[in-house]
């Protein structure tokens, strides 16, 4: 049985022999450590960095300029970006057509996700958070081509959006391919949480293959071009994202065919912090054992010629 202490070391990355184990043989494949959870099944890197330097990262460096194959630089305006965007904006349609909905994206980088909510319903009442001020100004630029005025934005971190007082009574929200990337997904969770109102509901997309069949090679999936512990330091299954969830107040209530498609997107309802969390142990056995199965699948079709 999982206790709640397990996945708060976890989500400390303590990596201590009696809490993990190092998977040695993914060194090729990934070049920051790659450790497992035994207390939970949690697959993760240690972090190096704080929140605020890895969001200033994130606006300085990453999105920097318009996608780029070639210096693979990130943005929205990346056409398999929008696609996903599109995708969850229609799976979570029967919440975003309510009247005067009060919504808000968690962590909106440039603001597509926006457009999308926007053209199911224009007249949304719209939040958002983002850190990076070239976001802002490009985010604010959009919502005047759509003429709409009024809307409230938190410049800054998500953890830090207590102080923000008109940003409040949330009824719908989205954290999009963002938890992945915290350093301290908790404190984000839980101050999301304090701004959500009762029996609201979060919608959350990563871009988990743990625990689901091959859908991309797994020198695809890890990086050993580039450290990425501090921009991707968690690795979710549907089990371990789920108990991150409940850890934050969170119950997932609805989810998508992840185990078949390339993302996995679930829809969480606010429970009461009084109630009991339900955690999910995944045996870190079977984690090892699916990850060697991975590598060998994937060096397979690496050297196989079609």
């Amino acid at each position: 049985m999982i206790k709640k202490k397990d996945i708060i070391l976890d989500y400390n990355a303590d990596i201590s022999k009696a809490r993990v184990i190092r998977i040695n043989f993914l060194k090729n494949i990934s070049k920051s450590n790659i450790y497992v959870s035994k207390k939970t099944g949690l697959i993760f890197h240690k972090p190096k960095m704080s929140t605020n330097k890895v969001l200033k990262f994130w606006s300085e460096k990453i999105f920097s300029k318009k996608i780029d194959y070639k210096k693979l630089t990130y943005s929205s305006e990346n056409i398999s970006m929008k696609a996903r965007h599109f995708y969850c904006s229609n799976f979570s349609k029967k919440f975003i057509h309510k009247k005067n909905l009060n919504f808000c994206d968690f962590g909106t980088g440039e603001g597509n996700f926006l457009n999308e909510v926007l053209k199911i319903n224009k007249n949304i009442k719209i939040n958002f958070t983002e850190f990076s001020k070239k976001n802002i100004l490009l985010i604010k630029k959009n919502l005047r081509k759509r003429k709409l005025k009024k809307y409230h934005y938190h410049h800054g971190q998500i953890e830090n959006i207590e102080i923000n007082k008109n940003i409040k009574n949330i009824e719908f929200a989205s954290l999009l391919w963002t938890l992945c990337n915290c350093i301290n997904p908790i404190n984000v969770l839980q101050s999301i949480h304090n701004k959500m109102s009762k029996n609201s509901h979060l919608l959350v997309a990563e871009s988990s293959r743990i625990l689901v069949p091959f859908k991309k090679p797994i020198y695809n999936y890890f990086n050993y071009f580039n450290h990425t512990e501090n921009t991707h330091p968690w690795h979710f299954s549907f089990n371990s994202l789920s108990n991150l969830l409940e850890l934050g107040g969170f119950r997932i209530v609805d989810h998508n065919r992840f185990y078949d498609e390339n993302d996995m997107v679930v829809i969480a309802k606010k429970r009461n912090l009084n109630s009991k969390p339900k955690f999910i142990k995944d045996d870190y056995k079977k984690i090892k054992l699916f990850l060697k199965k991975w590598k060998e699948n994937s060096f397979f079709l690496k050297n196989k010629k079609f």
